[in-house]
C-alpha cells in the first residue's frame, strides 16, 4: 500500500512540475502524505495553496495528530491571527486546549467566543463547565 501511495506522490509532483499553478494537485498529493504520516511534506503543501487562516486549521490539526503540540497550538493562533472575526478559528483553538487540557486557556478562548458572539449557548455551557473543573 505504501508503494502504490508512493507511486501516486511521484505522479502528482511530475504534474505539479509541468503545471506548478494547478492547486488541486497539490492537495491531493499533500492527503496523500498524510496517509504515509509525512506530515513535514503534507504541510509544505498545504503551505503552497492555502495562505489563509484555512491551511492553518489544516496544519494545526495535522500536527496535533502527529504529536507536535506546541506547534499546533502556534497554528491555532495563526488561524486566529489571519480572521479574528471568524468564532471557528476560536472555537477550534478552544476544542484543542480542552483536548490538551489546558482549561484557563479554554476558558479564555470561551470568553473570546463570547465577544463575538454573546448569546451562543454552547459557548455560554462549556464555559460554566470549564470553570466547574
Amino acid at each position: 500500500m505504501i508503494k502504490d501511495i508512493k507511486q501516486k506522490i511521484k505522479k502528482f509532483s511530475d504534474m505539479i512540475e509541468k503545471y506548478p499553478d494547478i492547486k488541486q494537485f497539490y492537495i491531493h498529493r499533500a492527503r496523500l502524505y498524510e496517509q504515509i504520516k509525512d506530515y513535514k511534506k503534507a504541510t509544505e503543501d498545504y503551505k503552497k495553496i492555502f495562505p489563509s487562516y484555512y491551511v492553518c486549521q489544516n496544519i494545526a490539526t495535522i500536527c496535533e495528530e502527529a504529536g507536535l503540540i506546541k506547534e499546533a497550538e502556534n497554528f491555532y493562533t495563526k488561524a486566529i491571527e489571519e480572521d479574528k472575526n471568524n468564532i471557528l478559528n476560536y472555537m477550534h483553538r478552544l476544542y484543542f486546549y480542552i483536548r490538551t487540557g489546558e482549561t484557563e486557556k479554554a476558558v479564555n478562548d470561551c470568553i473570546a467566543c463570547l465577544k463575538l458572539s454573546p448569546k451562543d449557548e454552547t459557548i455560554l455551557i462549556l464555559k460554566k463547565i470549564l470553570l466547574k473543573k
